[in-house]
């Protein structure tokens, strides 16, 4: 005879610390331990903070060595690099404008994973 009311009784035990231990039962399986948390990272954000630091790094390159160029009299200095300058100057504040947002996003980012890793917990 199989009712609804006979299937949900089961044993429960009690263990050292007088603390109730879920019933078995012999229809569902028991539940294996959790997996361990290992520390996932994500490849695309590594990716992401390179390419901030490289932009911010051939910003700074490129400010700092166009004014460098500029400065004082240089007779030596050809068309070429006077247009090379010209490049690095126009180009420069637009990579580190770049890697200024980068970097703020990025940050938006990781404080949106913790507030949630914080609120699942």
């Amino acid at each position: 005879m199989k009712d609804h009311v006979h299937e949900r009784i089961g044993f429960r035990e009690i263990d050292e610390q007088g603390n109730a231990i879920p019933a078995v039962s012999p229809h569902v399986p028991e539940v294996a331990d959790p997996p361990r948390a290992r520390l996932v990272v994500n490849p695309f954000i590594i990716a992401l903070w390179v390419l901030d630091a490289s932009l911010m790094w051939l910003g700074l390159w490129a400010i700092s060595t166009a004014a460098g160029g500029m400065m004082g009299p240089q007779p030596y200095q050809s068309a070429e690099s006077a247009q090379f300058t010209y490049m690095m100057l126009s180009n420069a504040p637009y990579a580190l404008l770049a890697a200024v947002l980068m970097t703020a996003a990025l940050l938006f980012w990781h404080a949106n994973q913790w507030q949630k890793k914080r609120l699942i917990r």
